[in-house]
């Protein structure tokens, strides 16, 4: 057989469908040691699409960072109730500075206070830390600065954060809180739970760019870029993708580590977004 025959072969079977958009999305698992996945896919106001590999829909997933945009529309509701200010005095930056990630600590310079630590105190009571750089000035990826939006609601809900969280976003009352990583990435349940909260309605405020941030940044609670909106969390022996584009959202919870999130998250993205049913 001729060499050209050989590829006009190949290219039948590639574009017959066999080499289809499932079968990627198995091979990006299988580079990053993902074991299993539950996928709920769709635009909003429409009824999603559901994909599982090695998994089932009612599994429960940790997800992590995912928990994150979940305070952020917290903080977001409670500021529309007039029940705090987003640039009120906090810990000596504000509430606005911390869900941009620009409170002051760097974990990369410090460590993670949260995921670091070998104690069991509940997330919200850590004392903040000595900051590593000016409040407001840049943009530096931190875990403690929600574990201290979580304190903050607390104390103006007079609730556990927990219980305030069941009370603002009623999607968190089917899923699972863990207080250790609390109001950083302490939620957890089905990829259909947390699609349900993701589709709600984008608050302009999330787009919110800071002065100081670059193309890609952090919005109040969510990564923007020209994509949409997107957030990953990654912790121990699962990862967690959410994506936004426009009407359409994509939750991926996946059992393995595939150690860089982020990369991650920008390889499965294109296979995320063009999954059968997807416009």
């Amino acid at each position: 057989m001729s060499l050209l025959l050989v590829l006009l072969c190949y290219a039948a079977i590639l574009f017959s469908g066999a080499f289809d958009t499932q079968e990627r999305l198995k091979l990006f698992m299988a580079r990053h040691g993902l074991t299993s996945a539950s996928i709920v896919y769709g635009d909003r106001g429409a009824t999603p699409h559901m994909l599982t590999i090695h998994s089932d829909p009612a599994k429960v997933y940790p997800y992590y960072s995912l928990s994150k945009p979940i305070t952020a529309a917290m903080v977001m509701e409670l500021a529309d109730r007039h029940i705090l200010s987003l640039d009120e005095p906090l810990v000596g930056t504000s509430p606005r500075n911390l869900m941009h990630h620009a409170g002051g600590w760097d974990r990369s310079v410090a460590g993670d206070p949260v995921t670091q630590r070998k104690t069991d105190e509940r997330c919200v009571d850590i004392p903040p830390p000595p900051k590593q750089f000016e409040p407001g000035t840049r943009q530096a990826y931190s875990n403690i600065g929600y574990c201290i939006l979580g304190s903050l609601i607390e104390r103006r809900t007079g609730m556990p954060f927990d219980a305030a969280a069941r009370r603002l976003i009623p999607a968190t009352r089917d899923m699972r809180y863990d207080e250790w990583l609390g109001p950083a990435g302490g939620w957890s349940g089905t990829a259909m739970t947390y699609w349900r909260f993701a589709a709600r309605p984008i608050d302009p405020h999330i787009l919110e760019k800071p002065s100081y941030a670059g193309t890609n940044y952090y919005g109040l609670g969510w990564k923007v870029s020209r994509n949409g909106l997107s957030h990953f969390g990654l912790f121990r022996r699962n990862f967690a993708i959410v994506l936004k584009r426009g009407k359409h959202v994509v939750v991926a919870l996946f059992d393995g580590n595939p150690g860089d999130g982020q990369r991650a998250l920008e390889e499965a993205r294109p296979i995320l977004l063009s999954l059968p049913g997807s416009r």
